[in-house]
C-alpha cells in the first residue's frame, strides 16, 4: 500500500491565511534566556551535528562571515506550532513530539560576532528541509535589516537581481536536518527520507536557471530547470515533466529551494518510486513592474505557461509533449492559477496539484473540462497544512471532478502556509499519484492445479514491465485461504497447508511502486484420487563418509493402474538430515541427491512423501536408514 505523509484526521484547525506569502508574517524574537549558546565560529555556513542534549537529537550551527556588519540575525520559518493547540507558538528549544516548524511568524535570533567578523548562533531543529535566512545591518553596503540568502549556500539561483524574491527582500534558504529516533515521529522520519540530499552523489540531479522571454515580450526572466541524475537527451522515451508555479510573493526559486523538489525527486527516483522526471519552475511576476499582487496576473501566467514556456522547454529538452506526460502544480496563488490553466487548456496536462491554493471553478467549468477531456485520464490533487484550516473546500472540488468520472484526492500535512508544507504535499503528489512507470504486472504460472490434504509448495514469479529506472519489485499475497498455515513468501513461494479446505486460491503480485498495478494466478484445489500407489525408494550407497552425497532413486507405480492415467504424476517430498526437497516426478520416477555436508556421524532416516493427484492418493513413509561415517 502506498504511504502518505501526514494523512489522518486533523486534530485542530485554524483559520487559513489565504494568499500569505512564504515567510511573511508577524515577528517573534526569542527572549534572551531562550538563546542557545553561540556556535564556535569555525566553518562558514551551516553545520548540522548530532547532539544528545538537543530535544531533537540535532543542533544546527549557523555561521555568517561579515566583518563590516553591525548586527546580524538568524531568521526563518523556525518557530513551532503544536498540532494539539494549533495557534500557540514555541521557540525551537521547546520542541517536543507533535510540534512542527511553521511559517507565518518570523523567527528571529541575534547572532554573536567574534574578533574575525564571524557571526554565529546555534539552534536545535527537527528533521527535514527547513526555511531560514539572515537579516543584516551593514553600513558599507547600505544594508539595514537586509534579508539575504546564506552566502555559503550551494543552492543554484538566478543571476543578479533578476529574482522577484531578491527584488522584494524576501529570500529563503534551506537547512537539511536528519532524523533522530528520539523525535519519535513518522512524519519527520519520512521528511528526512525525502527532503535531505541523496546520500549517493550519483543519484543527484542538476538545477539550472535558463533565460527566456515571456509572452509579453519581456526578457530578463528565468526558468528553473531540474534534470534528473543521468539525464539522457538521446534516450528513446522522452522524460515526464512537471511545471510548478509559486505563490503570490514567490518566484522560480520557491519549488527548487524551500519546497525542495530536486532533493525529493532525487530520493524518490533512486528508490524506484517514480520515473526520472524533469521539473520546470517559472516566475509569474512579469505583468508590470509592481512588487505586489498586480504583477502576478493569473490569466497571463496560464497563457505564458502553455503558449511560451511549454514550446520553449520542449524545443530544448527531451520531455514529453503529450498530456499524459505533463503535470501542473502550484502553491497558494499558483494553485489558484491552476483554475485558469485547466479552464483555458483542459487537454494540456493530465495531472494537477493544488497545494494550499484551490482552483475556483463553476459547474459549467467542470462540465467544459469533462467535455474536452472525455475518456482520457485526469487526476486532481488538493491539500493544505493542518494549521491552515479544514479540507471542506478541497473535498468539494474533488467531488466535482469525481462526479464527472475523474480521479481526485485530498490530504493534509502538519504545517502552515509555507514552503515546508508545499514540500510535504509535493512528496505525496509525486510519489503516490504521478506517473510510476509501471505498465503491467503478470504472474507465472497463471494457473495451477493441486490436490487437497497435502503440504504443497509452488514457486511463482512476477513479470513486471516498467520504464527505465523504475523498480520492478512486487509484494506477494494469497487470497481465499482458510488455513493460517497457507502463506506465500516475499519471493513468491506458495505454501499450501495440508488442512487447507478452500477450493480456489488466488496468488497476487502487486507493484511496490504502483499499487494500482498487479497480476494474479489461480490455484485450484481438488480432492485427491483414491487409487493407491506403491512407493519404492533406495539410496546408494547405504553408508558414506561425511561430506559425500547419497543418490536416492524413487519409483512410484499404481497399485491398480488407472486406464486413463496409467502414469503416476505429481511430486515427492524427500526429507533427509533435517532438509526437505520437493522433486517433480518424470514418468513416475525421480532421482534425488542427498548431500551430507554439515551432518555428524550417525544414522539418518529417508522419508519420502507423495502428493496425490486427482487419480492417485497421497502417501508418506520412512523408506530407508542411511549411515554417515
Amino acid at each position: 500500500m502506498k504511504r502518505a505523509i501526514g494523512k489522518g484526521p486533523t486534530r485542530r484547525a485554524i483559520t487559513m491565511l489565504a494568499l500569505m506569502s512564504l515567510g511573511v508574517g508577524a515577528v517573534v524574537s526569542a527572549p534572551a534566556a531562550a538563546a542557545a549558546p553561540a556556535a564556535p565560529a569555525t566553518a562558514e555556513g551551516v553545520t548540522v551535528r548530532a547532539d544528545n542534549g538537543s530535544p531533537t537529537g540535532y543542533t544546527v550551527d549557523f555561521v555568517y562571515r561579515n566583518p563590516h556588519a553591525t548586527q546580524v540575525r538568524l531568521a526563518g520559518d523556525l518557530t513551532l506550532l503544536d498540532v494539539t493547540t494549533g495557534n500557540t507558538r514555541y521557540q525551537p528549544e521547546a520542541w517536543q513530539t507533535g510540534r512542527y516548524h511553521a511559517g507565518g511568524t518570523e523567527f528571529l535570533r541575534d547572532m554573536t560576532r567574534d574578533a574575525d567578523g564571524n557571526w554565529s548562533v546555534s539552534v536545535p531543529l527537527h528533521a527535514g528541509s527547513l526555511s531560514y535566512w539572515y537579516r543584516v545591518w551593514d553600513p558599507t553596503q547600505g544594508w539595514e535589516n537586509k534579508r539575504i540568502w546564506d552566502p555559503a549556500s550551494t543552492n543554484p539561483r538566478p543571476p543578479g537581481q533578476s529574482s522577484f524574491r531578491v527584488r522584494n527582500n524576501d529570500v529563503l534558504d534551506a537547512v537539511y536536518v536528519p532524523y533522530a529516533d528520539k523525535q519519535n515521529d513518522p512524519v519527520l522520519k519520512e521528511r528526512a527520507e525525502y527532503e535531505l540530499p541523496a546520500a549517493d552523489p550519483a543519484h543527484r540531479g542538476t538545477v539550472q536557471y535558463v533565460p527566456y522571454t515571456t509572452i509579453l515580450g519581456d526578457s530578463g526572466h528565468y526558468l528553473g530547470v531540474y534534470l534528473p541524475a543521468g539525464y539522457d537527451a538521446n534516450r528513446p522515451e522522452p522524460y515526464k515533466v512537471a511545471y510548478l508555479a509559486h505563490g503570490i510573493f514567490g518566484d522560480e526559486t520557491d519549488f527548487m529551494v524551500p519546497a525542495n523538489v530536486p532533493h525529493i525527486l532525487d530520493n524518490m527516483t533512486a528508490k524506484g518510486e517514480i520515473e526520472p522526471t524533469v521539473v520546470v519552475t517559472m516566475g509569474n511576476h512579469f505583468t508590470g513592474t509592481s512588487l505586489g499582487f498586480a504583477s502576478y496576473n493569473q490569466t497571463n501566467a496560464a497563457n505564458n505557461l502553455v503558449q511560451t514556456i511549454l514550446p520553449f522547454i520542449e524545443e530544448r529538452y527531451h520531455v514529453s509533449t503529450e498530456r499524459e506526460g505533463r503535470a501542473y502544480a502550484g502553491f497558494s496563488y499558483g494553485g489558484m492559477t491552476g483554475a485558469h490553466v485547466i479552464r483555458g487548456y483542459p487537454t494540456t496536462f493530465a495531472f494537477y496539484g493544488h497545494f494550499s491554493g484551490n482552483p475556483s471553478l463553476t459547474a459549467q467549468d467542470y462540465d467544459n473540462v469533462a467535455a474536452a477531456v472525455g475518456d482520457d485520464d485526469l487526476f486532481v490533487f488538493l491539500g493544505n497544512g493542518v494549521f491552515e484550516g479544514n479540507l471542506n473546500a478541497q473535498n468539494t472540488i474533488a467531488n466535482n471532478f469525481r462526479a464527472r468520472g475523474y480521479r481526485a484526492a485530498t490530504t493534509q500535512v502538519p504545517g502552515a502556509h509555507d514552503g515546508m508544507t508545499a514540500s510535504q504535499l509535493f512528496t505525496i503528489f509525486a510519489r503516490d499519484h504521478l506517473w510510476t512507470g509501471v505498465d503491467s504486472v503478470s504472474v507465472s504460472p497463471a494457473t495451477e492445479e493441486l490436490t487437497k490434504g497435502w503440504n504443497w509448495r509452488k514457486q511463482f514469479t512476477a513479470d513486471v514491465h516498467t520504464n527505465e529506472g523504475v523498480s520492478p519489485a512486487v509484494t506477494w499475497s494469497v487470497e481465499g485461504a482458510t488455513s493460517a498455515a497457507t502463506t506465500i513468501s516475499a519471493d513468491g513461494l506458495l505454501s499450501v497447508a495440508a488442512d487447507e479446505t478452500a477450493s480456489t486460491l488466488t496468488v497476487v503480485a502487486t507493484s511496490v511502486v504502483d499499487a494500482t498495478k498487479s497480476g494474479s494466478a489461480t490455484v485450484s484445489l481438488t480432492a485427491p484420487g483414491t487409487n493407491r500407489v506403491v512407493v519404492k525408494a533406495k539410496a546408494a550407497p547405504a553408508s558414506i563418509v561425511r561430506g559425500g552425497t547419497f543418490t536416492l532413486t524413487v519409483d512410484l507405480r499404481a497399485q491398480n493402474q488407472h486406464k486413463k492415467a496409467p502414469t503416476v504424476t505429481g511430486e515427492i517430498a524427500v526429507t533427509f538430515g533435517g532438509t526437505t526437497q520437493l522433486v517433480a516426478l518424470t514418468d513416475g520416477s525421480a532421482v534425488v541427491e542427498l548431500p551430507t555436508s554439515g551432518l555428524s556421524a550417525g544414522g539418518y532416516p529417508v522419508h519420502v512423501a507423495y502428493s496425490g493427484d486427482p487419480t492417485y492418493t497421497p502417501t508418506a513413509a520412512v523408506h530407508q536408514q542411511l549411515r554417515v561415517r
